[in-house]
């Protein structure tokens, strides 16, 4: 047996943690002393485990405790399927760090050569732009994480899970639908507090609410981020994506629709 502190030095993880994985169901301890104590055993470690080597691949607590249940440890039968996901994300992921490699060896290669033995041809800058766009590639997967907290980031990516191209489709016109319906009572001269403009911030607020989930650690990281849309990398996003961003004009009108509530 081994009090939580014991545990958590011989698991490598905080106490904290630990907490934390007792809170969600994902791992509380075999027993409690008389005194009132978390006593762990050697099953907790091997559970402990299992859910740290999940982590590491990416996967949300939420996901991993629907894996291995409340129980002592058989996963769900949904784990290979999990597991072959991950497997594709982190190759992906892997595949474009390589391609990053690549690329700055051979600019490395390039500068390295004195002029006279270069056998490259291609001119210093266009091996430097293969390294920013494939730097810019990477970008695009990761560069919105810093507004989340680690709680929130793994709503988001199970909201992700759960969402699919005709969910996606759908809520796009939905959103296009809605910003020309913003920018016409901008247009007309509407008033937020107007009974149209507060059906207005109704609807808007119903779209957030499919992306958050109702999750208010999800809306806070949402809000940073649109709050911080000076810093936003615009080579980090596509055309499309761009073109479905709603205008600074178009916020300030829900904005001030919601602050008449």
């Amino acid at each position: 047996m081994y009090r939580i502190q014991q545990f958590a030095n011989l698991a490598g993880v905080t106490v904290r943690a630990l907490h934390h994985y007792d809170r969600l169901g994902l791992l509380s301890p075999s027993l409690r002393s008389q005194s009132g104590y978390r006593l762990y055993q050697n099953d907790d470690l091997g559970r402990l485990e299992r859910i740290l080597v999940l982590r590491y691949l990416g996967i949300s607590l939420r996901e991993i405790a629907d894996l291995l249940g409340n129980g002592g440890g058989e996963a769900h039968a949904s784990l290979p399927e999990t597991l072959a996901r991950q497997a594709l994300v982190l190759r992906e992921r892997r595949e474009g760090i390589n391609r990053v490699l690549y690329a700055v060896n051979q600019a490395l290669a390039q500068a390295k050569a004195p002029p006279g033995e270069r056998k490259d041809t291609v001119p210093d800058w266009v091996l430097y732009q293969s390294i920013l766009k494939e730097m810019q590639m990477q970008e695009k997967q990761n560069w919105t994480e810093k507004y989340y907290s680690r709680n929130a980031r793994e709503a988001v990516e199970q909201r992700r899970a759960e969402w699919n191209p005709e969910l996606q489709a759908k809520v796009t016109a939905e959103w296009q639908q809605l910003y020309a319906d913003v920018q016409s009572a901008l247009d007309r001269g509407a008033e937020p507090k107007s009974e149209e403009g507060q059906a207005l911030a109704t609807r808007w607020m119903a779209l957030v609410g499919q992306f958050t989930g109702g999750n208010p650690k999800v809306l806070d990281g949402l809000n940073k981020l649109y709050a911080d849309r000076a810093s936003w990398p615009q080579q980090a996003m596509t055309p499309e994506q761009q073109a479905n961003m709603p205008r600074p004009e178009h916020m300030a009108f829900v904005r001030a629709a919601q602050a008449e509530n």
